[in-house]
């Protein structure tokens, strides 16, 4: 987990947790979260959730959350306490792969390329499709993000044209030692068309000799396409949510 690339600005970190506070994107949960470094008690947790609270209302974030520790489990009273508190539980799975290990598939009416400044609004209007669920207001404030730092930012957005159209995206962040998929997702009138494939081929080429690692949610589906492909099983982290505090 330690791979994994974590945006937003860090508050405060010490041996107990780290802080993310991010002002200029106060509706985007993994930017402004608590990440234990080890496992907190309830009734330490409790507290952290009061000084969340009032640190997230300063700057209009209408969310708490945290996520615990690497391969820590939670016993039935942590499931208890997490639901009565009104926060809903997720798990993130860490997957690797060798890029040698992964397929190669090419369609001819299927093309990725890197966006570009002629390609963003295609990506974005993708992007908004997968984003607005979350709201719309999120949404803007995302995408405005992307427009304001896409010269500067520290990775690479991908975009995939089917006949011309976009139909898919995802994101890379390239580190010393591993290529890091984000944001990956196809439209989904076009799915199961080969689309995934080919853009995870184009992904391999990119990474070299760099392994490639992604975060999966526990519950997504798109977790067993991973795992079709060859994706190994690494670690887990559970993280807690509570919207519209």
């Amino acid at each position: 987990m330690n791979d994994i690339y974590q945006q937003g600005t860090i508050y405060q970190s010490d041996n107990r947790k780290t802080i993310y506070l991010t002002p200029e994107e106060p509706l985007v949960y993994d930017t402004n979260k608590w990440a234990y470094k080890i496992m907190p008690t309830i009734d330490s947790w409790k507290l952290d959730i009061a000084y969340q609270q009032y640190m997230h209302e300063q700057q209009s974030s209408s969310h708490l959350a945290f996520t615990f520790p690497e391969n820590e489990n939670l016993d039935q009273q942590w499931l208890d306490e997490i639901n009565a508190l009104g926060f809903e539980l997720g798990i993130m799975e860490l997957y690797a792969i060798e890029p040698c290990d992964i397929n190669r598939s090419k369609y001819n009416d299927i093309e990725v390329v890197i966006v570009n400044d002629m390609t963003l609004e295609d990506y974005i209007a993708i992007y908004r499709k997968f984003a607005e669920p979350y709201g719309v207001a999120y949404a803007n404030e995302s995408i405005q993000l992307i427009r304001n730092q896409f010269d500067t930012e520290n990775r690479l957005r991908i975009i995939a044209y089917k006949d011309n159209t976009p139909v898919g995206i995802l994101d890379l962040i390239v580190g010393e030692t591993t290529v890091e998929i984000d944001g990956f997702g196809v439209l989904t009138q076009f799915q199961r068309q080969g689309i995934g494939a080919v853009m995870q081929s184009f992904v391999a080429e990119i990474a070299n000799d760099k392994t490639i690692i992604l975060i999966a949610d526990g519950e997504d589906s798109a977790k067993n396409m991973y795992i079709k492909q060859g994706y190994i099983f690494i670690s887990y982290c559970y993280q807690v949510l509570k919207e519209h505090i």
